[in-house]
């Protein structure tokens, strides 16, 4: 068996045990065994392959900053669209921000030292490369953000399965166009700043 393939394999199977741990489970608070999760899911990126991380340039600002806020509107204009549409999904959505919303200094602190670096060396910087290795990128951009949702599963809501499809591509090409998770890692943290602290959709 195709080392790559081996690698991914046991990376996946960590990542849907860990985030099922993470969101269903929860033998602790999510706020504990999330970040935790993370960390390990940061190990096995790391030691399994080379993560990409160049110095950020000014222009890679515009670029992480752009997308991080481009992304922020979509789920903006997909609110009004539930509320105008009057879709079942408010309920979830205000269960999913009570779940994953930071509120004491400490939960902010993981977010951003953690969870998001955590979210991006994972999934892009090691599920996507690994991808990269047999498939043409559009269809490791595809797969990646597949794989990316299915670990979120666990969660029980169908707004974040959708949030991961739509982030999920955003930023595997991004890390393809610019080969720096650095730039990946700025974005979704622009992105969770005006979704989560700056102005919540809730």
């Amino acid at each position: 068996m195709n080392n790559h393939f081996k690698h991914l394999f046991l990376g996946m199977i960590s990542a849907h045990l860990l985030l099922w741990a993470s969101f269903y489970w929860q033998p602790f608070t999510f706020w504990i065994v999330f970040p935790c999760s993370l960390f390990i899911l940061i190990g096995i990126a790391i030691f399994l392959t080379p993560v990409d991380m160049r110095t950020v340039t000014p222009f890679d600002y515009i670029l992480a900053i752009g997308s991080g806020v481009g992304l922020y509107i979509i789920f903006v204009c997909g609110k009004f669209l539930i509320e105008w549409l009057n879709l079942p999904f408010l309920d979830q959505l205000t269960t999913l921000y009570t779940l994953v919303q930071p509120k004491e200094w400490w939960q902010f602190a993981l977010l951003f030292l953690i969870v998001i670096p955590g979210e991006e060396i994972f999934w892009r910087g090691f599920v996507f490369q690994k991808l990269l290795n047999w498939l043409r990128p559009t269809f490791a951009i595809a797969l990646s953000s597949v794989l990316y949702a299915s670990a979120h599963i666990y969660a029980g809501t169908v707004l974040l399965l959708v949030a991961a499809l739509v982030a999920g591509p955003v930023w595997a090409y991004l890390y393809y166009r610019t080969k720096n998770i650095a730039i990946v890692i700025l974005s979704h943290l622009i992105f969770d700043l005006l979704l989560l602290v700056w102005l919540p959709l809730l």
